[in-house]
């Protein structure tokens, strides 16, 4: 019996692994609870104990086997973030498994799909988030499958996987003598067709917009560059900043034409960057003296920038004190124009432990450990809100989500809704060397592509770069560890999708409906009692 479980344990988290490698399908997923949900009921239908100890090794190995190259940054906090990250799952499944032993199978499995919905909801927002194993980020690289996500975002795909998984089990749980029994041959025959229109109609209906997706051609002609500056042994230590925005410009050089409207360089390319005379600026002016040899160029680069305080009255928290007074540093994506203008836009999804030390008031003390996963360490400042950026007499409206930022949809159709037509990623994706990390988070983008139906321009300082469609097809892509660019055109649109206009609404009525669950179960209770 004990090896029973451990293969069904080791079943699940396997097939929950599978499909954040380039080479599985996320189709994996429909399937990947069962044998979990298989092993809960044979505990409940004994009436024993212990099944916690296999969801733990589920959980924990789920997480380890696709997010275990964090230890290439820091051990410390690859063993924080697969530790973390197991106990809330675990914790999901002994609530349920409480409830379920409370009330009946049906209020149980109900709450189970309310309670990991509004999980993932909440923890988009959270201050400590670490959103990577979203189910429906399983689902990246299906892009063809999964078109209906301009409907419902990401969140409709972790609701499709628990169902589907549910159905299944149901079915697996009732024989097919059983329902024979109570039932003619037609009725046996739409007995089993329920989970292949649970499967296959959404499949269809995604296939069907894939191929009839009208995308209007209102070309922006970028360029992509990707350095390829090695962040461990270059870009901090041997490669002055002089060398470093040489050689990003001279890639830049030998791609640029009079029909390019924008350069886009990755994330961090330069530091110490002082916002208050951002103008005077060394690097700034060098991005502004290069736009300015072509017609219609403008650069939009990641720089470490920092800001002093005149006034000192009213300080945010994250502020920093030396000599010279108080300032805050940014991870900012910075745009320059042919005339000298400059736009900021601050990255305000931090990672944690590298960028945003959570609940400074227990955590304080961490400060000067921070983990070096990419750009400055330590506390950053955010944007309040997203920004836009725009050029005079430009048709062109372009968000940036900085590195992170990315993997987080709700916080993404923002920029949309600031007027965003077009969309660009800049990022740095090295720290993790050359492991399933940096193409996870390249494959995340195609489907912000096919939320808000926005063309992206993403330029890796090491990683993947890459033009994406709104359809989130990879039109052309770099290939790891090459310093190069690309050249090609993405289209605008102006269209709002509906996920964009009414947000994460599944997350909204998950909520109300597992408050509504609880609410029954402690009823139910007093009422026993």
């Amino acid at each position: 019996m004990r090896k029973r479980n451990l293969i069904l344990a080791l079943l699940s988290a396997a097939l929950l692994s599978l499909p954040w490698y380039a080479h599985f399908s996320g189709l994996i997923l429909l399937v990947a609870w069962i044998p979990l949900l298989i092993l809960e009921d044979n505990f409940s239908q004994r009436g024993a104990r212990g099944c916690w100890k296999y969801y733990a090794l589920t959980f924990v190995l789920w997480n380890a086997c696709t997010t275990y190259w964090i230890y290439h940054a820091t051990l410390f906090g690859a063993v924080g973030a697969i530790l973390g990250n197991s106990f809330q799952m675990f914790l999901i499944f002994a609530l349920f498994r409480w409830v379920k032993r409370r009330t009946n199978a049906n209020i149980g499995y109900a709450f189970l799909i309310a309670l990991w919905l509004a999980w993932e909801y909440f923890y988009f927002d959270a201050e400590i988030s670490w959103p990577w194993l979203v189910l429906g980020h399983g689902f990246a690289k299906d892009i063809r499958l999964i078109q209906w996500i301009e409907y419902t975002g990401v969140p409709g795909l972790s609701l499709w996987i628990w169902l589907v998984n549910l159905t299944l089990f149901f079915y697996i749980k009732r024989s097919v003598i059983h329902t024979k029994r109570y039932a003619g041959k037609y009725a046996v025959a739409a007995y089993y067709l329920l989970p292949l229109l649970l499967i296959f109609a959404p499949i269809a209906i995604s296939l069907v917009r894939f191929y009839t997706y009208d995308e209007k051609e209102n070309p922006c002609h970028v360029v992509i560059v990707q350095p390829n500056i090695d962040p461990y042994h270059d870009k901090f230590g041997k490669m002055t900043a002089d060398q470093q925005l040489d050689s990003l410009l001279r890639l830049a050089a030998g791609a640029v034409d009079s029909s390019t409207r924008y350069v886009v360089a990755p994330e961090t390319v330069v530091g110490g960057v002082l916002e208050n005379h951002i103008h005077a600026n060394w690097a700034i002016k060098r991005f502004a003296n290069f736009a300015a040899a072509y017609p219609a160029l403008t650069v939009i680069a990641g720089v470490n920038s920092y800001y002093f305080y005149e006034d000192t009255l009213l300080l945010p928290p994250t502020v920093r004190l030396t000599e010279y007074g108080y300032y805050d540093d940014y991870n900012t994506a910075v745009q320059v124009t042919r005339d000298g203008d400059v736009q900021l836009y601050h990255k305000s999804k931090l990672v944690i432990g590298v960028e945003k030390l959570p609940y400074p008031q227990l955590f304080g003390f961490l400060e000067d450990v921070a983990i070096d996963l990419g750009g400055i360490t330590g506390s950053l400042a955010t944007d309040t809100a997203r920004h836009v950026f725009t050029t005079p007499e430009s048709p062109f409206r372009v968000g940036v989500a900085i590195c992170y930022e990315s993997i987080y949809g709700r916080f993404y159709t923002e920029y949309v809704k600031k007027g965003a037509n077009l969309m660009f990623i800049i990022t740095n994706d090295g720290w993790w060397g050359n492991t399933p990390g940096y193409y996870q988070h390249f494959t995340y983008a195609s489907l912000r592509a096919v939320e808000t139906r926005r063309s992206i321009a993403r330029s890796a300082n090491t990683g993947i770069s890459a033009l994406i469609n709104q359809r989130g097809e990879v039109m052309e892509r770099t290939a790891w560890w090459t310093p190069t660019t690309l050249k090609g055109s993405i289209n605008t649109n102006d269209a709002v999708t509906f996920y964009v206009t009414y947000g994460d609404y599944i997350g909204r009525i998950a909520c109300f409906v597992l408050l509504l669950l609880l609410l029954y179960v402690a009823v139910r209770r007093l009422m026993k009692r």
